[in-house]
């Protein structure tokens, strides 16, 4: 068991010891009470205990200070639902479809919340509030997992005596807060509820990520971020106080955690250790120490996941964890083994179609984009409204940024590997370095192995969700080798973005049988569209003879910006009208990519889809991300007020 203590680093037990001394002391034992301070969209860099010394955040140090704080705890997503989908069920969204945030698509009947078996063994269960739970079930997972899931729900109403789980879910870190409302709003909403001793000032001299220009303006942005941290803190101050004035503390386990990496621009939503890597605190009472690895006032290293969290509670309650659930315990009876590597996906948000996928073993972070066309500031309607998005939009437009504040406001490598441990920041791209050559190549072929271990959900693209929804699931079809075969899928998206050597070989797969295949070559055609200006001719045949229309539409997409024809724009105007919304998501996220000049030749088609589609409610995911695609092409929005 990896660890140290923050004092004079005492050396912890193995957990194999562990689990043979906590078998007799847990039968004479009254099962623990167990809760969870959530909150949102956080990472370690902000947090006092984990060394900002400007942070104001006493009530998660004391914590860290009495318990164990994790430096390699990490997020299955980056972004709140498929987070919390994993959360809830300890199966990772990736091998559900569940990735995409807020999809709601159908889950396994066999899969359920875990608190569920919480209640069953006798547990009062409450959840206050958020759920967020991403799929069709959601209603009836939360009915079966809680005894209450409100904004009043608490451990106070359970009977006497009767052991507890409970969470409580901060919203005051949200994005939010943190980047997206407006200043007036924020003010409202977090430094007039904040105490002033807690407060943050906007020239307060904090470190600046180094992927922002180091301005008044974007520090102005950036106290947001500490002031809705310190306002979490200050929330489960009283939390904690009200546990200890009933005398639950001495036997109650706590956990404190975010569900997410930073709500920044290149934070939450980016495939990066930023995204991934949460601030995690465990804090156990004298009576329950025996489940704990750990003593007090410990530093770990243990790489833990969130399939792992549910789990563990169901462990540290001595409830059976059942068979399909993905994670393993890391407190309990038993405690499993140390993993080596944990994983995580970013996918679709706001009608953005993103695919990317990482690894990391705790130091290092690899991360494959499968969608390099796209920047880390990605065109987005929640993001481009806030202040910070629109400041960096203006000054990379003015040419103020140095270069590697530019890099990322442009289109993405295909590989980054970065160094967590001294490359706070993750500035660094250590996949170009030719000394870490193989340990890039060991991290690629460990991230190609899980995707075709799990046979990743998400490399199918949406349209096919609803073409075989009367007959499948988005985690039973993944299963169906004739739609997906993910070797072969998996192989045409690893060319994408390997630049001009690969386009014979993509232009080659758009003949495959299988539309899966063809898609992924017809995107990593559109993402090395600047180089085809030789196989006009060949791309035209084919554009006609593809019928997978997702595919189709990328191809289109490349053609016209490199060519600017008229039977590409043609085929982009059919996208921009179809009813399908799978294929308007494409259409727009061609246009926010291509050259603006070409994009705004689509103009009248996009104003003639807003006049047939603007009001249809089963399009309102779809209207909502077209308010981005007139920003960017007519510097404007139509109904952007109607959402805020």
């Amino acid at each position: 068991m990896k660890g140290k203590s923050c004092i004079g680093c005492i050396p912890v037990f193995l957990a194999g010891t562990f689990g043979v001394v906590a078998a007799d002391r847990q039968e004479a034992t009254p099962r623990p009470n167990i809760l969870w301070l959530t909150y949102e969209d956080t990472s370690p860099q902000f947090i006092g205990c984990y060394g900002d010394s400007l942070a104001k955040t006493p009530t998660m140090d004391r914590l860290a200070a009495e318990g164990v704080r994790f430096t390699s705890a990490f997020s299955t997503g980056t972004v709140s639902s498929p987070s919390r989908f994993c959360l809830i069920t300890g199966m990772t969204p990736t091998t559900m479809g569940t990735g995409n945030h807020r999809s709601q698509y159908p889950i396994p009947d066999f899969v359920h919340g875990f608190p569920k078996y919480l209640k069953e063994a006798g547990y009062y269960t409450s959840n206050n509030y958020k759920t967020d739970y991403n799929n069709a079930r959601e209603k009836e997972m939360i009915a079966e997992s809680w005894d209450e899931s409100s904004g009043k729900a608490g451990w106070w109403k359970r009977k006497p005596g009767q052991p507890f789980f409970a969470v409580f879910n901060s919203p005051h870190s949200h994005q939010s807060r943190t980047m997206t409302n407006p200043w007036e709003q924020y003010e409202k909403q977090v430094l007039n509820r904040l105490d002033s001793s807690r407060m943050t000032s906007t020239d307060a001299p904090f470190e600046m990520p180094s992927f922002y220009r180091d301005t008044p303006e974007m520090r102005q942005q950036m106290s947001r971020v500490y002031n809705s941290i310190s306002l979490t803190d200050q929330q489960f101050e009283g939390i904690l106080a009200r546990l200890e004035k009933e005398g639950l503390r001495d036997s109650t386990i706590i956990f404190c955690f975010s569900d997410h990496g930073e709500g920044i621009p290149r934070g939450k939503g980016s495939s990066l250790g930023l995204g991934y890597r949460v601030p995690f605190i465990v804090w156990v009472p004298e009576m329950y120490k025996h489940l704990s690895p750990w003593g007090s006032g410990v530093i770990t290293d243990r790489l833990v996941s969130f399939e792992d969290f549910g789990a563990t509670v169901l462990a540290l309650a001595g409830v059976e964890i059942p068979e399909y659930i993905e994670g393993r315990p890391f407190m309990g009876a038993t405690v499993a083994e140390e993993k080596e590597y944990v994983y995580g996906a970013c996918d679709g948000l706001d009608s953005n179609n993103e695919l990317s996928r990482s690894v990391t073993d705790g130091r290092y972070i690899y991360t494959r984009v499968f969608t390099c066309h796209q920047p880390w500031v990605r065109w987005m309607t929640y993001y481009d409204h806030g202040d910070i998005q629109k400041i960096m939009r203006k000054d990379f437009a003015q040419g103020l940024m140095n270069e590697g504040q530019a890099a990322i406001m442009q289109p993405r490598e295909a590989e980054y590997l970065y160094d967590l441990n001294r490359d706070k920041w993750e500035m660094e791209n250590l996949a170009d370095n030719p000394e870490y050559a193989d340990l890039l190549s060991h991290f690629r072929e460990k991230m190609e192995a899980r995707i075709i271990e799990t046979r990743d959900a998400h490399f199918i693209p949406e349209y096919s969700y609803a073409q075989y929804a009367d007959r499948y699931i988005p985690y039973t079809l993944r299963q169906n080798e004739s739609i997906y075969p993910v070797e072969q899928v998996l192989h045409a998206a690893m060319l994408s973005g390997m630049g001009k050597t690969v386009i014979p070989e993509q232009i080659m797969l758009l003949d495959d049988n299988n539309d899966i295949v063809n898609y992924w070559a017809a995107l990593g055609l559109f993402v090395s569209r600047k180089d085809l200006s030789e196989y006009k001719a060949v791309l035209a045949q084919k554009i006609f003879s593809i019928e997978y229309e997702p595919a189709k539409l990328y191809l289109a997409g490349a053609a016209y910006d490199c060519f600017g024809d008229d039977d590409s724009r043609r085929i982009l105007e059919a996208g921009m009208l179809s009813g399908n919304t799978a294929v308007n998501k494409i259409t727009m996220q061609i246009l926010l990519n291509i050259d603006l000049g070409k994009s705004q030749a689509l103009l009248p088609v996009v104003h003639k889809h807003i006049d047939i589609y603007g009001n249809e409610k089963s399009h309102g995911d779809v209207e909502y991300f077209m308010n981005v695609v007139l920003n960017r092409l007519e510097g404007k929005s139509f109904t952007f007020s109607s959402f805020w």
